[in-house]
């Protein structure tokens, strides 16, 4: 992966080519953003340009032996860490990155974008809680035991870091304080709300800015004739390519969030014990991983209708799923219920990280955004 390769992020691509120029190089960073705005292809662009053996000032040459291995993430000096759990293939009492790298290779190949819940779905555990276990921190201080094979920089690089759990992350805490010699750690996270703040405190923490409408479109428009399209596509998702990513391929994952989220919200407002009983059911049958999705998803359309609220033109933003509902519905939605119903959602899933009834969260989480909007309609 080149920095040319990655979508948008120019003003933090020059200042990670500028870092290694200067021989300033921080032993331990992470990005932070969300995956559709690209924080582990950046991070897979700086590991190649630090093993570049005839880098420019702007990027890695992507011709000589370490950029060819690291284009297909075989690089020696490379390890590779990320969320996974048992499959049936790989059901042993230990188990870390490595048993599944080969498959993570080939979907980071494919999509560098990709999120985790599509992920697992690709391991066939979605129902399953992706971690970065101990033995993967066990794995770390083992292979940092030995000296760099090729490259001047020995990486470890850990995608979705805030997945590592409290035995990995505090195994590898003074590692990441005091790294051997010429050993630099990525770690690529969606958000550093969950981390431990001993982690935060060792690293430079680098934050990418949402993608651009036209950064967008021009990453997804393959020829002229799609460029309309895209830019369509590109306003929709609003700044998250991965998102674009999926519209572009008629993903039908979307188009279920939405309308169990319109579904959600109709049983809300009329207090339709019997059709929340069936919602509760639907959400429980999920894998943890996906109920999350499903309520980022929802707190995204319940932004929207915000939005819709505030700025009726915003209706081109969007989808064809969703306008009807937003226009009805933003009629019991303001600031003061909205961001209420928004910390309610992000409480959940909290809850739902830690592993919480699924059952008692959503029935809680129901009751409480129909307490919100009926008080809304009632005034």
């Amino acid at each position: 992966m080149q920095f040319s390769n990655v979508v948008g992020q120019e003003g933090l691509k020059a200042k990670l080519c500028n870092s290694v120029q200067n021989k300033r190089v921080a032993h331990a960073q992470m990005f932070v953003g969300p995956v559709g705005s690209g924080p582990l292809p950046l991070a897979l662009a700086f590991a190649q340009y630090l093993a570049c053996t005839d880098r420019t000032p702007t990027d890695s040459c992507g011709k000589c032996d370490s950029c060819i291995k690291y284009a297909k993430l075989e690089h020696p000096d490379l390890q590779l860490i990320f969320p996974k759990n048992k499959t049936q293939k790989i059901d042993s009492g230990t188990y870390s990155s490595k048993d599944f790298v080969t498959e993570w290779r080939k979907s980071i190949l494919t999509n560098p974008y990709i999120d985790l819940n599509s992920w697992l779905k690709e391991l066939g555990i979605e129902k399953k809680q992706g971690l970065i276990n101990v033995d993967d921190s066990r794995e770390i201080l083992q292979n940092l035991s030995y000296k760099a094979y090729q490259a001047e920089y020995r990486v470890v690089l850990i995608w979705l870091a805030e997945n590592m759990n409290a035995a990995s992350a505090n195994k590898i805490l003074k590692i990441l304080e005091e790294p051997p010699t010429r050993t630099v750690f990525l770690l690529v996270a969606s958000d550093t709300e969950n981390m431990l703040q001993t982690i935060l405190s060792r690293v430079q923490i680098h934050r990418l800015e949402r993608l651009k409408e036209t950064e967008i479109a021009q990453a997804l428009a393959s020829n002229q004739e799609d460029l309309e399209r895209s830019k369509r596509l590109a306003s929709i998702a609003d700044g998250d390519l991965n998102l674009a990513k999926q519209l572009l391929l008629d993903d039908t994952e979307i188009t279920n969030a939405i309308g169990f989220f319109i579904r959600w919200m109709r049983a809300c407002f009329t207090v339709n014990l019997e059709a929340l009983q069936d919602l509760t059911d639907e959400f429980q049958s999920l894998g943890r991983e996906q109920q999350k999705a499903l309520l980022s998803r929802s707190s995204s359309i319940l932004r929207k209708v915000l939005t819709y609220r505030a700025l009726p033109e915003s209706k081109d933003k969007l989808l064809k799923e969703e306008l009807e509902f937003v226009h009805k519905f933003s009629q019991f939605i303001n600031e003061n219920n909205a961001a209420d119903m928004l910390t309610a959602l992000n409480e959940a899933s909290y809850h739902i990280e830690r592993n919480a009834n699924a059952r008692i969260a959503f029935t809680d989480l129901s009751f409480q955004l129909s307490e919100k909007v009926l008080s809304e309609a009632i005034r």
